[in-house]
């Protein structure tokens, strides 16, 4: 599998990556960032507080860093599955999303959190690996 590291496509791997951060960003600010506080049962001064304890560099760069984390270990199973092309992409990232799903799921069952908290992270995993494994794949075709 490592002898298959030199066909890894890194333009591809930091496109995905800077899309999932993107994405998540809508995600988590524009769509559901108020309903997903309010199901965390926070308040706006506590989330004030959270923020003021993160810097932005670190928070933001470790974002980064996890979605490009993600995106090269998805470029490791494209390259080593020689996969190509959007469909090979998409059918990637949904059986890689529901690996995660389940194993979110495992941690959602064993704590109090609402249900849509769950929902809300699993519908990002599932786009983001979905956007993620389809560029990948499409620089490949």
């Amino acid at each position: 599998m490592l002898q298959k590291l030199a066909d890894i496509n890194f333009l591809a791997v930091l496109t995905a990556g800077l899309t999932s951060f993107f994405l998540g960003a809508i995600w988590y600010m524009a769509l559901f960032g108020k309903l997903w506080v309010k199901l965390h049962g926070w308040s706006d001064e506590y989330v004030k507080e959270m923020q003021a304890k993160m810097k932005p560099p670190v928070f933001f760069g470790g974002m980064i860093a996890s979605y490009l984390i993600a995106a090269f270990g998805m470029a490791v199973l494209v390259v080593n599955l020689n996969l190509t092309g959007p469909a090979d992409g998409a059918l990637l990232g949904v059986i890689v999303w529901l690996v995660v799903a389940a194993c979110a799921m495992t941690a959602q069952l064993a704590s109090q959190q609402h249900i849509g908290l769950f929902a809300i992270d699993a519908g990002f995993y599932l786009v983001f690996l979905l956007v993620s494994s389809i560029i990948l794949t499409w620089w490949r075709a």
